[in-house]
């Protein structure tokens, strides 16, 4: 019986007007060899075969096309590697830097001056490493310089050049006001998914034949090209997702950042799979005798093949679609409960549908390997799956206390170790069974800092503001339960950080905005320690932080006394920006940030409170009085006089207290009663009797606001500015102006007669500004310590700071997404100083994290 091939071979049309003829005689011919049709995907070829099968078998062989699978393997490994040994140069560098500076620290300690405990220690020379009179050994020569790559002019110009072209932000598009706006990812990312695409779509179609001459012939060509690729991804598309995984512990960059590949590798796997299935319906229709052959396929082998790759392209479609930004944040947690289930079915129906067909089965194999290995090593992550630690099987005590503007921290004893700007993942049953969020790691992991909960402890501390879902429900237990109630923690983690050393860098910028100091705060703690024990060649921290109240600063208060005490002397600054107000740039005057334009009005508070004022006193309405009205009038026994009198009484007995008599008020300055307004003119005017005095009528404090000015006087804010730096130099006089009783008088009078406890009594202007304009407004003192009013320019503020740049600095960024951008697209332009050597700069280097985390 000759072969199917040879068949179709022999009838194929020569001329489109002969098609329907060969059709016929092919459809008879099939008839006849139908149990020895084999499936489409591989035709064995023999001496007996026609030539167009032999050519096209010769030109790409179906036994050979798995090494299209080898080409994201390739693609995947040289960027792994290439990121792989990035980041271990700079470890490298960074460590041979930090362990240089400590050996010069310790080799200076030993020549340093003083010699006894009564020599001077402060002195400028003290911190010198060249000294001249060295108390033993000889004269100490010039410290060590880098010995390292870093040091090399090109190199540092050519990473510069690279910062300079992906530090630049996409531009975001916004097509309406109340849209999401359309956010791109970062210029690296899109280079290395556009390089993955271009590298696919070539890879597929550039390979010649992209269609066999018939479908007797076999598969497609560019549909197994495709499809192998397909599978090839997906064990790097699972890699990249998992939390623990093995490309993290290489290249060092956390599961946070490696998601937006994960995402954007899906969706090169769905458009590979589309180009593996839509090649087969358009030979069906190329070949005049394509149906014949589909049709006798599906009725003799069912419709395996094809149904099969619908069922593997279902899930697929769904994990991609579920999966874009606008659905997933619109329904985030049916996004988190579904998307690992549907993944583990699309896995499942990859197996079905490849049947082990070339070498399908060793990536979906691999596949298989690195998801189970991931979640192996998250055991090693999770505080309650070790045995030798306490919280095993049960999690670890947790406290949580409400802070200032509604703030959170959870305080969390365990004996997990991490490291500064790590967040974990938090689960609280006692809250949420089933919610699991990240948090950042706020609190420092280091001896210095034990926890009271017991010895080998640290006391891992979350702070963060409740919105809604999980935060929220913290908020509510904490206000029912209150500040002593316990409870368990589950944690997840560390994950992520930086990847650099800060304590490598001769310059640190620290730009935080709300609640992402906590990714600062733990780096800040760390730095200044590391300065304090002389292994950090850090020589000045710049720290930024835009807040809406100064309360937020209550938040890290220990903290900040903390870096302002115990850091070496003049080292860091800290610039606090409160972005509730807004000061003028060319007057310097203060008005309010969401209207620069007009004073600040509280008319509709005022309103407000006087609805709502005295409320108690108003029960008295008309349902109360018809309250024992019954009773009321069989007691009269329709005796209008003894009914009106009745319920005269029943309103008396529900009207509220009459105010209190106050004592008299007493001068603040004379300390006396105030003399009312005399009223016998007889009498001498500096006497009058005891029992003639009376209290002056007491106002409430909504009468006094009622009857105040609405019109608030911007330029009293402007002159009180102005009066606390002369009353604060009135007050640091010598002592001869502080023995002179003239000017005792006018320091009071400069007052208004009363000492409220500030430089100057606030104005009523400064009082609507949120209850911080009192504070010294763009006043730095000495230590590089300042408050602001107004949101920072960011970008002004590190081009002024870049003139004081060493030769190495460091930027770190943690806010919302106005203020990465402002920061990413000025430290770009930065590179433009290290390209032109500008003052010996060689790297400035940027770290943004993710405000919401």
């Amino acid at each position: 019986m000759p072969a199917i091939s040879e068949v179709l071979v022999e009838h194929a049309p020569r001329t489109l007007g002969d098609a329907e003829a060969a059709l016929v005689a092919t459809k008879t011919d099939i008839v006849v060899t139908v149990p020895d049709l084999v499936p489409r995907v591989s035709i064995p070829v023999n001496s007996s075969s026609p030539a167009g099968l032999i050519a096209a078998n010769a030109q790409d062989p179906w036994a050979a096309s798995g090494k299209y699978a080898l080409g994201w393997v390739y693609f995947g490994i040289i960027l792994l590697v290439l990121t792989t040994a990035i980041r271990c140069h700079n470890l490298f560098t960074d460590r041979v830097r930090a362990a240089l500076h400590e050996e010069n620290m310790q080799q200076s300690s030993k020549t340093s001056s003083p010699d006894t405990d009564y020599e001077l220690s402060d002195i400028s020379t003290s911190r010198s490493t060249a000294k001249f009179f060295p108390r033993t050994g000889a004269i100490p020569q010039q410290p060590p310089t880098e010995s390292s790559i870093s040091s090399l002019r090109p190199y540092n110009m050519l990473v510069a050049l690279f910062r300079y072209v992906f530090y630049r932000p996409m531009p975001v598009i916004v097509y309406r006001k109340r849209w999401r706006p359309i956010i791109f990812p970062s210029l690296g990312v899109i280079c290395i998914v556009g390089a993955g695409l271009i590298f696919s779509i070539l890879y597929c179609f550039i390979p010649q034949p992209l269609y066999f001459q018939s479908m007797a012939f076999g598969s497609p060509p560019l549909a197994i090209r495709s499809g192998m690729m397909a599978v090839a991804l997906m064990p790097w598309i699972v890699a990249l997702s998992m939390k623990a995984n093995l490309v993290s512990i290489m290249t060092g960059i956390g599961h946070e950042r490696l998601n937006v590949l994960h995402r954007w590798g899906a969706y090169l796997c769905l458009l590979l799979a589309l180009l593996h299935t839509i090649p087969f319906y358009v030979q069906k229709l190329q070949d005049p005798a394509g149906y014949a052959i589909w049709r006798t396929y599906i009725n003799s082998n069912g419709i395996y093949i094809f149904g099969t790759g619908f069922a593997a392209l279902a899930p697929l479609i769904f994990l991609c679609v579920h999966s874009l930004a606008a659905l997933r944040h619109w329904a985030y947690e049916l996004f988190v409960t579904t998307h690992v289930p549907v993944a583990i079915i699309y896995l499942g129906m990859l197996f079905w549908h490849c049947k082990n067909y070339l070498t399908s089965w060793n990536y979906l194999f691999a596949t298989m390997a690195i998801w189970l290995a991931s979640y192996m090593m998250r055991i090693f992550y999770l505080n309650w799956t070790l045995p030798w630690r306490l919280s095993w099987l049960v999690g670890e005590e947790s406290a949580v206390t409400l802070m200032d503007e509604n703030a959170i921290k959870v305080t969390i004893p365990t004996q997990m170790r991490w490291r500064p700007g790590q967040y974990v993942y938090l689960r609280m049953p006692g809250i949420s069974v089933f919610e699991n969020h990240p948090f950042t790691i706020a609190s420092l992991c280091s001896k210095d800092f034990p926890s009271e909960y017991g010895e080998g402890y640290r006391d891992m501390v979350l702070v963060f503001k409740p919105f809604k879902g999980f935060t929220r429900k913290v908020l509510e237990s904490a206000l029912q339960h209150g500040p002593w109630h316990t409870y368990r923690a589950f944690i997840d983690g560390p994950y992520g950080g930086m990847r650099r050393r800060l304590e490598a860098f001769d310059h640190v910028v620290l730009i935080a905005g709300g609640s992402g100091i906590t990714a600062v705060a733990s780096q800040l703690l760390d730095l200044i320690k590391r300065m304090r024990d002389g292994k950090a060649v850090t020589k000045n921290v710049q720290v930024i932080w835009a807040i809406k109240r100064p309360e937020t600063m209550e938040w890290f208060k220990e903290e900040l006394r903390i870096c302002r005490e115990y850091a070496p002397p003049d080292t860091v600054q800290c610039q606090f920006y409160i972005t509730a107000a807004k000061r003028l740039q060319r007057t310097g005057e203060l008005v309010s940030a969401q209207t620069p334009t007009r004073p600040v009005s509280n008319f509709f508070k005022d309103k407000v409170n006087d609805v709502f004022q005295d409320i108690a006193e108003k029960r008295t309405s008309t349902m109360s009085q018809k309250r024992n009205s019954a009773l009321i009038r069989d007691e009269a026994a329709g005796d209008p006089e003894r009914e009106k009198e009745l319920r005269k009484e029943n309103e008396d007995s529900i009207t509220a207290l009459p105010k209190a008599r106050l004592v008299p008020t007493r001068s603040g300055s004379k300390g006396h009663l105030v003399p009312p307004p005399q009223l016998h003119p007889d009498l001498p005017q500096h006497h009058t009797p005891p029992e003639l005095k009376h209290p002056q009528p007491v106002r409430s404090f909504t009468d006094k606001r009622r009857q105040r000015n609405l019109s608030l006087d911007i330029q009293a804010a402007a002159r009180s500015t102005n009066a606390i730096d002369q009353t604060y130099a009135t007050l640091t006089e010598g002592s001869t102006s502080s023995n002179n009783p003239a000017s005792q008088v006018q320091a009071s009078a400069a007052h208004g007669g009363f000492d409220f406890g500030f430089p100057s009594t606030p104005t009523e202007f400064q009082k609507n500004l949120m209850r911080f304009a009192f504070l010294p407004a763009a006043v730095k003192k000495k230590d590089g310590w300042s408050t602001e009013y107004g949101r920072p320019d960011l970008p002004y503020t590190l081009r002024q700071a870049s003139k004081e740049f060493g030769r190495r600095t460091c930027v770190l960024v943690c806010g919302p997404p106005s203020m990465r951008l402002d920061v990413s697209r000025t430290v770009a332009d930065l590179q433009l100083e290290v390209l032109k050597g500008t003052d010996g700069k060689e790297e400035i280097f940027l770290h943004a994290e993710n405000y919401a985390i």
